[in-house]
């Protein structure tokens, strides 16, 4: 299905998912996947409860959920993310949408989880608004999303080398920006809107390392198998993106191990009641 948004960021982040969804797993995967558990601590998950995963992909974080024996519901606007995720896991329940128009009837789950979705979405506060619909009072509404490249050591390189590097001026959508819900006050006041108790807002911060092979990794990442990033990217220059990348290669040397490179990334882990 086509995004149910019609703006130029929707389309952006729709084609975009749609061209690298099979790529998700061999870049991404685990990175991400090491804010799971601590994601599910935080939405505090437990058997039997329905939980439902928003911006899914290819359900890694519902086959988690699965493993906690409780009942994970996936949904994600990209039919490729939506193929490759039932094809991962056939036992469990995925379904094309999007965050910001749930198609769940009110206080259906007892939890909603988004591990890092919320700044591919352009209105962050009505999936907010759409996960305190679903929840049933005294549900938890828990989300990730990574801290500013300032914070986070191997994200400060690649933004470092474009900032030197790139044409900044390149045609680019309206979007969140990248470091908004790294803000613990920004966090609480989107929360209230959307109806949940800012007395119950749980923050906390997670640094990981995640091991890649080579010292152009992140960037060929980024470049095929982003989405954001790789839309910037794409418009410089031959010249302009030769320099980027070799500006990121001399900055992963810092991160090399005799093993490969050790990238240490933040990310935030957010979490909230519904009263």
């Amino acid at each position: 299905m086509p995004p149910i948004q019609d703006d130029d960021f929707s389309k952006l982040e729709y084609e975009g998912w749609q061209r690298v969804a099979h790529q998700y797993i061999d870049n991404w995967a685990n990175l991400t996947q090491q804010f799971v558990e601590p994601l599910l601590d935080a939405a505090q998950i437990s058997k039997g409860m329905k939980v439902l995963d928003v911006a899914c992909g290819p359900g890694i974080v519902s086959e988690k959920i699965w493993a906690r024996n409780a009942i994970p519901a996936g949904i994600d606007f990209s039919p490729e993310m939506i193929s490759l995720a039932r094809l991962l896991y056939p036992h469990i329940g995925f379904l094309e949408g999007d965050a910001q128009q749930l198609p769940f009837d009110n206080a259906s789950f007892d939890c909603v989880v988004m591990n890092f979705g919320m700044l591919h979405l352009p209105e962050p506060l009505q999936a907010m608004k759409e996960a305190y619909r679903v929840l049933r009072i005294n549900g938890r509404f828990a989300f990730t999303v990574w801290a500013s490249p300032a914070k986070s050591p191997a994200a400060k390189v690649m933004n470092e080398a474009k900032e030197k590097f790139a044409d900044m001026n390149v045609p680019m959508p309206d979007a969140p920006p990248f470091d908004y819900f790294e803000d613990r006050q920004n966090c609480s006041s989107f929360l209230s809107q959307a109806g949940f108790d800012p007395q119950s807002l749980q923050y906390e911060t997670k640094l990981v390392t995640w091991l890649v092979p080579t010292a152009d990794f992140l960037f060929e990442a980024e470049l095929n198998a982003g989405v954001r990033n790789a839309a910037f990217l794409r418009q410089q220059s031959p010249e302009n993106l030769q320099k980027i990348k070799l500006a990121v290669e001399q900055g992963m040397q810092q991160f090399k191990m005799e093993e490969g490179y050790n990238l240490p990334f933040l990310g935030c882990i957010i979490a909230a009641e519904k009263k």
